[in-house]
């Protein structure tokens, strides 16, 4: 039987007379304003259990919430402010206008916790504006720890071994500042044949990363500023046989708890699109993956972190480097949520993967009905369960986890997405 405290919900609370609130709108995460970044709200109506609150920052589909309820999941406290504009995130929209939150928590006689993605200052004011304790770190270590120069110099001092690399700075007043940058990249380039540049940050909602050969420099030069970015990092591109996730929490009482490894697959080596999760035995890559990301987590804690961890890493060729650490709710955070709350009506799920998708838009009702031979009934064991279906009918984009036996059942339920038209 599985121990409680290693469930993804009992580490953020295992109290009854405690109700999260969740407001996982992804925005504080940027730092730059963009009006195409697709804010990411609803991803907490499945998480979510009977006794939890679920705030949007725009409008509830009526359709997929019956569907959830149609199945026993999610919840029925949920407020949502239909705030179409995407200048303010979620947390900000609490803050301004806090009272239909606080009348919803008062009707629960709960005590509030509440869950964003991101914890930045806007989130810790929200926490105070509705009476809730906050489950996230004070915002200039979120910040800390999600720069990725800054964790590279943490795990240095930890002697834990890093990628070679150089920060670079963009100085475009300066005539001279593109061609030291074209002279860092040469120099990697007698031992590697591709170089690549991640800007420290996320800053618009699109992760800057480029590959280079050394001969378009003054073209990425451009592309870079253009996007906002002056900071950046600069390093070879190895040869990437996987890339790990490994995720852990730091609860609010201070304790260190490990949710385990996930499997990131991205295409061309960079671009994320999807993730897998999956029983594995016990090995030499495995123990050290942990041990590295436990030295990190101890140091985090003693700062002060409170938390989602996510530490990405690459095996490669010359070993395994921690190169990302995503202090913040990860995207395969909800999952684990999700497929927890599943597990609670059909029992444990081997294997699961997460992957973002796309369709012809189209309402909630019509893709069920296209689904709905493999679509999730709370009952069938190989399956698959929509999520993140805001803009379905605008965009036709949502998310979907695939739940089966093993990888091999996972590939053939994607196949049989694929031939619904659903890609």
């Amino acid at each position: 039987m599985r121990n409680r405290l290693n469930l993804f919900r009992e580490c953020i609370s295992d109290d009854d007379n405690e109700c999260l609130v969740y407001g996982t709108d992804n925005l504080s995460q940027f730092t730059l304003a963009n009006g195409l970044i697709a804010s990411k709200c609803d991803r907490a109506l499945p998480a979510a259990r009977s006794n939890d609150v679920v705030v949007l920052r725009g409008n509830l589909d009526q359709e997929y919430q019956s569907w959830l309820r149609s199945l026993g999941l999610g919840t029925d406290h949920i407020l949502a402010y239909g705030e179409s504009s995407r200048k303010k995130t979620l947390s900000q929209v609490i803050v301004e206008n806090p009272e239909p939150v606080q009348r919803i928590i008062q009707a629960m006689n709960k005590k509030p916790v509440y869950v964003p993605w991101f914890s930045s200052e806007a989130e810790e004011m929200a926490a105070i504006s509705i009476g809730a304790d906050l489950f996230g770190a004070p915002a200039t270590l979120t910040w800390k720890y999600n720069e990725k120069s800054i964790f590279k110099n943490v795990c240095r001092q930890l002697d834990i071994p890093m990628v070679d690399d150089t920060v670079f700075f963009l100085h475009p007043e300066e005539k001279k500042n593109v061609l030291e940058m074209d002279e860092i990249i040469q120099s990697y380039l007698p031992d590697t044949s591709t170089v690549l540049i991640r800007g420290t940050l996320d800053n618009t909602g699109r992760s800057l990363v480029f590959k280079t050969s050394g001969d378009d420099i003054h073209v990425l030069y451009n592309q870079i500023l253009k996007l906002g970015v002056t900071k950046i990092i600069i390093e070879p591109f190895l040869n990437v046989t996987s890339s790990p996730n490994d995720q852990w929490i730091i609860t609010r009482e201070k304790k260190i708890r490990h949710l385990g490894k996930r499997d990131q697959i991205c295409k061309n080596g960079t671009c994320h699109i999807a993730t897998i999760k999956q029983r594995e035995p016990d090995s030499t890559e495995l123990q050290y993956i942990k041990k590295t990301s436990l030295s990190l987590v101890n140091d985090m804690a003693d700062q002060g972190y409170v938390g989602v961890i996510g530490i990405d890493y690459i095996v490669t060729d010359s070993g395994i480097y921690p190169v990302e650490n995503n202090a913040r709710f990860n995207g395969s955070s909800y999952v684990s949520l999700i497929v927890n709350n599943i597990e609670a009506l059909t029992g444990i799920v081997p294997c699961w993967k997460f992957i973002k998708v796309k369709t012809k838009p189209c309402s909630f009702n019509m893709l069920s009905k296209r689904l709905r031979p493999i679509l999730f009934n709370g009952q069938l064991s190989e399956s698959v369960f929509p999520y993140n279906c805001d803009n379905l009918d605008k965009t036709g984009a949502f998310a979907v986890i695939l739940m089966g036996p093993d990888i091999e059942r996972l590939a053939e339920l994607e196949l049989i997405l694929n031939a619904m038209g659903i890609e």
